[in-house]
């Protein structure tokens, strides 16, 4: 694995999937009219489905439980940010 590679920024230690995240095709092509709608949505839920299918198929159980834990507390991470989005958002709006 090259260091353009690896999840992780080599010197800080910090995840760099963000980064990734621009310059693929999907974000790019969803994100170009600056909207997101329901079925683009629902399309990006169906190719990450069938990506995690892929990738279950592949992994040894060992990984299979490693990763998802990772994807798991990915969720989380998913979830709660939003929230926190949300109740910033709202307690501007309501002081």
């Amino acid at each position: 694995m090259t260091p353009a590679d690896t999840w992780f920024d080599g010197d800080t230690g910090l995840c760099r999937l963000d980064e990734r995240i621009v310059t693929m095709p999907s974000y790019r092509s969803i994100l170009q009219d600056e909207k997101v709608t329901w079925q683009e949505l629902a399309d990006q839920a169906a190719r990450v489905t069938h990506l995690l299918r892929q990738l279950e198929a592949m992994l040894p159980p060992e990984a299979h439980a490693a990763a998802t834990e990772a994807l798991c507390e990915l969720a989380v991470l998913s979830a709660i940010q939003r929230h926190y989005e949300l109740q910033t958002l709202s307690s501007r709006m309501h002081p």
